[in-house]
């Protein structure tokens, strides 16, 4: 290979490196801006019904939204930390279905609520929070799928080629490493063979040193009977 083809190789990995550096920042901005949009689209409509369950002085309609939000919802702030900050895949469906699961909950309980007799007037909070949930999924569903693509963006960074630095000098060094950790076979087999002899030649050693030792004892106790 010409030093032409090398150099011209050397700016490809250069510009790839690059490239990958812009899109792995671009994703760690999007996954700040992913996580406040989950806290805001997740708390948002627990916050309501606590505070319409307080403006009704604890209505029973209103006591329920209350509580299956937190529930359900409690479950959603989880699940969209796992999937915007750990990256999780199934994390962000299970994101995206709480939601879903929710806004379902609400229809059907819209048909048995009975609604909250104020002052003046009967106001239907399940109804009411209904069409608002309705705005909140479709703004989670729209966060959700940001999520996901961002994810697969981010995981084909990670098998990368100088993640996550995308510099050459680290790639270099890592590179390094990684060929003085991978040992030659043959001599890997050359050292266990001389590791083999070596303890041989020990033990030949030790035997010899015994039995000269012997044959010292035998000699002087034969010199001493005569």
């Amino acid at each position: 290979m010409d030093k032409s083809e090398i150099l011209r190789k050397q700016e490809m990995k250069a510009k790839e490196m690059a490239h990958n550096l812009t899109l792995l920042n671009k994703c760690n901005k999007t996954y700040k801006r992913i996580i406040i949009a989950y806290l805001f689209s997740l708390t948002f409509f627990p916050l309501l019904s606590f505070f319409l369950m307080l403006g009704s002085v604890f209505a029973d309609d209103t006591i329920f939204l209350t509580f299956e939000s937190f529930v359900v919802y409690s479950l959603a702030i989880y699940c969209a930390w796992q999937a915007a900050y750990k990256k999780r895949d199934l994390f962000v469906l299970f994101t995206g279905g709480l939601a879903v699961l929710n806004q379902v909950i609400l229809t059907i309980f819209k048909h048995y609520a009975n609604g909250e007799y104020l002052k003046y007037f009967k106001f239907d909070s399940v109804g009411y929070t209904n069409r608002i949930h309705l705005a909140v999924l479709l703004i989670i569903l729209i966060i959700t799928a940001i999520n996901m693509k961002t994810n697969i963006i981010f995981h084909k960074l990670e098998e990368a080629d100088g993640y996550p630095h995308f510099n050459e000098r680290f790639f270099d060094q890592d590179m390094t490493s990684r060929q003085i950790k991978i040992r030659d076979p043959y001599q890997e087999k050359l050292d266990n063979l001389k590791k083999t002899a070596s303890d041989q030649m020990t033990e030949l050693t030790i035997g010899s040193t015994k039995l000269n030792a012997h044959e010292d004892n035998y000699r002087n106790e034969y010199m001493d009977d005569v």
